[in-house]
């Protein structure tokens, strides 16, 4: 009875020795889940304030431009109210023009930045998306093969899709 008693203390030895390493592995995955999380949030924070900046300073920059249109318009209409209405006509024209020229540009500049920022998210997400459900699978596998070990039998085959 002693060889066999011995044989089992071993096996329970081993068994436990087989959790603990999977638990500290589950435990270091978790931990690494957690870690890119953090550096997302923190990513997330940075470009958040680097984007603010950057349209405080894009608004800024407009209000200036429209400072200084407004003023020129105000000398400009001035002058005009001086001269004859078909050269009123044709600074209205002009004016318009340049009015829609800055609104055009303005547009064009908000919908670049739109744009490029939100590929770097949208590429960013997917990445993490990819690494946390290679990270879930890998653990269901792991809970399979543990159970597999300590029941006997090997229970279906869990997939998360993500």
């Amino acid at each position: 009875m002693g060889r066999f008693t011995d044989d089992m203390a071993l096996l329970r030895s081993n068994i436990d020795s087989t959790r603990i390493s999977r638990l500290n592995q589950q435990n270091a995955r978790v931990s690494g889940v957690s870690a890119q999380l953090a550096d997302f949030s923190s990513t997330r924070a940075r470009n958040g304030l680097r984007d603010a900046n950057a349209r405080a300073t894009f608004v800024s920059d407009n209000a200036n431009d429209v400072k200084r249109l407004l003023n020129s318009f105000h000398h400009l209409h001035q002058l005009m109210g001086r001269q004859g209405h078909e050269e009123r006509a044709a600074f209205v024209n002009d004016v318009s023009k340049k009015t829609q020229g800055l609104l055009n540009g303005f547009q064009a500049a908000h919908k670049s930045m739109a744009k490029q920022t939100a590929k770097a998210r949208a590429h960013f997400v997917v990445s993490n998306s990819k690494n946390v459900g290679a990270f879930i699978n890998e653990a269901a596998q792991d809970r399979s093969g543990a159970h597999a070990v300590f029941f006997g039998t090997a229970k279906k085959k869990v997939a998360f899709l993500v």
